[in-house]
């Protein structure tokens, strides 16, 4: 009777452990794709992993003794405390604590029992999702005429383009290794088509509307990939013929040169999409951090802030914005410097846990690379997606990393 009831427990927590998997895999599977569907993916995935935590409360507790860990837990606390500071209203005031509660899925993540090979499959589930992406981007884009009046633009079918551009250039980053990979193995047909598939998303960066960040982004991540395989000096003697060739034929894409002249012709002009938007939020926040340097001005206070300039210093936006489109600008007005020195601090620890650690390591140094890259435009970590990414990418890969250093 007690090796049935044994044997039922046994079955029952490798049930919970395989749907834990799944929800994981959803998850990275429905981030470009939907953010409704993300958020059921996610938060089944927070519940099965606390139930984990909960049978084991000792991994946890090993876990969060690591900065990587420990700090975006701190940086949530201290916004939720902001809330008694802030200009709004406590009830309005809390809500803003939310976009940064993702953030306590690193540490939940890190301390769960996800092995390499899942880890992998998860990282497929986020490919599938960009695949079917990148798909429907192409043949919208080849079919001009089809039904496409419901997507968000040209070649975007879900999302934004910001969000696509920075989603695609991940896959391009890791195809492109895998491509090196099986090329060092011999195996040449398999490493043309997986690099053949890393160029498809590549292009595809530059052949919608371009993102200026996400362009960024995945030129600064193929610059990485050349330092990882060839080093700094053969990565500048192969990568600075390749970015000339390249910038002379981008600068001939009819997106690529709006885009350009968007930025020189925006700071003259009040076009609410235009440069001269974020130099306004930039210049203001400035302003506003000069007034309360160390603790901010209270979670939730950045729309006050603006709002309360608009009479006498009218934004280009068209008006009050809640977001200076920086992340560590968003973290300072709300918490002062304070909570920006712990945002700089967390970056600086996930940073350090990847350095040195094999290809996982690169992976998780590419995933934080894009987050604080993005982060000078926008405020990343506090955005559905690219916060997603960020948090589910450095929680499972410093999952794998810690398990290394201190096994369980």
């Amino acid at each position: 009777m007690i090796r049935l009831r044994q044997m039922s427990r046994d079955e029952r927590v490798r049930h919970l452990d395989n749907a834990r998997q799944i929800a994981a895999i959803f998850t990275a599977f429905t981030l470009p794709l939907s953010t409704s569907l993300q958020a059921i993916g996610v938060t089944v995935l927070a519940i099965l992993s606390i139930e984990l935590l909960i049978r084991e409360p000792h991994r946890l507790t090993t876990v969060m003794r690591d900065p990587a860990a420990y700090l975006p837990v701190v940086l949530v606390a201290l916004l939720l405390i902001g809330v008694t500071w802030s200009m709004l209203p406590l009830g309005g005031a809390i809500k803003w604590v939310g976009p940064y509660a993702k953030l306590l899925l690193i540490p939940l993540l890190m301390a769960t029992a996800f092995t390499p090979r899942q880890v992998l499959r998860i990282g497929f589930g986020f490919l599938a999702g960009c695949l079917i992406v990148m798909i429907v981007s192409y043949v919208s884009l080849l079919w001009r005429s089809g039904p496409w009046w419901v997507f968000a633009g040209p070649g975007v079918p879900w999302k934004d383009n910001a969000i696509q551009s920075e989603c695609f250039a991940l896959c391009a980053f890791g195809l492109a290794y895998a491509a090196s990979r099986f090329w060092a193995q011999g195996d040449r047909p398999r490493a043309g088509a997986v690099a053949m598939l890393a160029l498809l998303f590549f292009a595809n960066i530059f052949l919608i509307l371009i993102s200026r960040t996400g362009a960024l982004v995945a030129l600064s991540l193929f610059g990485l990939l050349l330092f990882q395989l060839a080093g700094w000096r053969r990565a500048l003697l192969i990568g600075v013929p390749l970015a000339m060739i390249g910038a002379t034929a981008l600068w001939t894409l009819p997106g690529v040169k709006g885009r350009i002249a968007e930025v020189s012709i925006g700071l003259s002009t009040n076009d609410p999409g235009s440069t001269a938007s974020r130099v306004d939020f930039w210049t203001k926040a400035l302003s506003f951090v000069r007034a309360a340097p160390l603790i901010g001005h209270g979670t939730g206070s950045i729309r006050p802030l603006y709002q309360s300039r608009e009479a006498t210093a009218p934004s280009p936006y068209g008006g009050a914005t809640a977001d200076p489109h920086n992340q560590f600008l968003h973290v300072v007005l709300q918490i002062g410097l304070i909570g920006g020195l712990i945002l700089l601090a967390m970056w600086v620890a996930h940073a350090v846990l990847f350095l040195d650690r094999g290809v996982v390591g690169l992976f998780g140094v590419a995933a934080v690379w894009l987050n604080v890259l993005g982060s000078l435009f926008n405020s990343h970590i506090s955005q559905v997606t690219q916060g997603m990414l960020y948090c589910m990418a450095v929680g499972l890969l410093g999952a794998l990393v810690l398990a290394r250093t201190r096994p369980t």
